[in-house]
């Protein structure tokens, strides 16, 4: 199957994400990568590892070079249909006023055991009915709302962003959860603790890459 084009405007997605390669070309002072289907690929090093992401989801146009899906340029797909079907966990998942439960499911169609489910592989205590903001481990939280976020969606592709950087937990307990999390997918992480190196397939350094 191949991306089916819409006309007029941008193509639309109408392949399983599962078994396409996103590619990064002579971005950044000539950076160039792959990350292959059901793979976690891993951007070790300085914060261009975290800029890098926002360039292969389409939120920041490079200067030079391209991003590609099975080499068809990323500003040639419909970013709408791009989006729906890449999860996104920056640094710091954005909170709605609500309950836990509420901000798992952000408008997405959800059962409340689906939504449950997702909020025990992220790791997630206690009742979803809380109010967001109303403990004392609200950076915790919501990190792992944005993970339990990837876990409702079941997206098959998905960008992290220092996935573990508020989370409140030993190191083991935070690998679990990443590990169910990429389990099948395909990843692109952004990381600066070497320990989270040990769920990657590949890993690149970004300093190498991006010179200062």
């Amino acid at each position: 199957m191949e991306f089916e084009p819409s006309e007029p405007g941008p193509r639309s997605l109408s392949v399983d994400l599962s078994e396409r390669t996103l590619r990064l070309e002579n971005v950044r002072d000539g950076v160039s990568f792959e990350v292959r289907p059901r793979r976690v690929t891993a951007l070790f090093g300085s914060d261009d590892a975290s800029n890098l992401l926002t360039v292969a989801l389409g939120l920041v146009r490079p200067e030079q070079g391209r991003v590609t899906v099975d080499g068809v340029d990323l500003d040639d797909l419909d970013p709408s249909a791009w989006w729906s079907e890449v999860a996104w966990v920056p640094r710091r998942p954005a909170l709605v006023a609500g309950s836990i439960a509420e901000n798992i499911r952000m408008g997405w169609s959800a059962t409340d055991a689906e939504v449950a489910d997702a909020a025990r592989a992220a790791g997630l205590d206690g009742t979803l009915d809380a109010v967001v903001g109303e403990d004392t481990r609200a950076d915790d939280r919501r990190q792992r709302i944005g993970l339990a976020r990837v876990f409702l969606r079941n997206s098959a592709v998905v960008l992290l962003d220092e996935p573990t950087a508020m989370l409140d937990a030993d190191g083991e307990e935070a690998l679990a959860v990443l590990r169910r999390l990429v389990a099948g997918r395909t990843v692109l992480l952004a990381v600066h603790r070497p320990a989270l190196l040990a769920i990657a397939d590949v890993v690149i350094a970004v300093p190498a890459l991006v010179p200062a």
